[in-house]
């Protein structure tokens, strides 16, 4: 975004933290992914496009964000299915929001639901909505969900916020030139960006997440 000078906040849907509690350890660790997943190729696509975005989220000023929605809705689908695996989620929620602002900040996860700051008109009411309008209410850039029903129909008014897929926004970056260490940057004069010599990641973040996919 021309002019704009800090990180890329990306809020995930309640399916991207069950993609990463059920396939996260095989994606980071390049293991092959269970038979049954890796037939869907569609599904296998987006799962790939959501580990090149952890890949450059490792390295650069990107922010993944929780919402109180997200976070209940994963966990009443892991629940059903894995359940002995339960706490994955809100352990998944702590260690992406490490970096959300800085350590006296909860992360939304942890809050109350925010207050809406625009509408949406492409849905019915429900959980999407909800979802969509959280994402919006907390500042992101970007809500990513692999649920084509929204992608498709989601129509938002009030502060800009891109609704993609993993695999849309991977393409996208990688289009753009964003690379671990290098692009991204907003092109203007004076941007801070530009005048690193080379970048330094926040690798606290590094431990947090790992751990929860060992």
């Amino acid at each position: 975004m021309p002019g704009y000078h800090g990180p890329l906040v990306i809020a995930l849907d309640s399916d991207a933290l069950i993609d990463l509690q059920q396939h996260g350890n095989a994606l980071m660790n390049d293991n092959p992914l269970p038979d049954r997943v890796a037939a869907d190729e569609a599904y296998a696509a987006e799962l790939f496009g959501l580990t090149d975005l952890l890949n450059l989220w490792l390295l650069r000023d990107i922010r993944f964000v929780v919402t109180p929605r997200s976070k209940t809705d994963a966990k009443k689908v892991t629940e059903r299915f894995l359940e002995r695996r339960l706490p994955a989620i809100d352990a998944l929620a702590d260690s992406l929001a490490f970096q959300i602002s800085n350590w006296t900040t909860p992360a939304p996860s942890h809050g109350a639901t925010p207050a809406p700051v625009g509408v949406e008109t492409g849905l019915s009411d429900g959980a999407d909505r909800e979802l969509l309008l959280e994402a919006q209410a907390v500042g992101a850039h970007v809500f990513l969900t692999r649920d084509q029903l929204v992608l498709q129909r989601a129509v938002l008014s009030g502060p800009a916020m891109a609704v993609t897929s993993p695999r849309a926004l991977a393409n996208e970056l990688i289009t753009a030139g964003v690379q671990p260490f290098c692009g991204g940057t907003c092109g203007a004069d004076g941007c801070p960006y530009d005048d690193w010599p080379y970048l330094a990641p926040d690798t606290g973040k590094w431990r947090g997440l790992l751990s929860v996919l060992g």
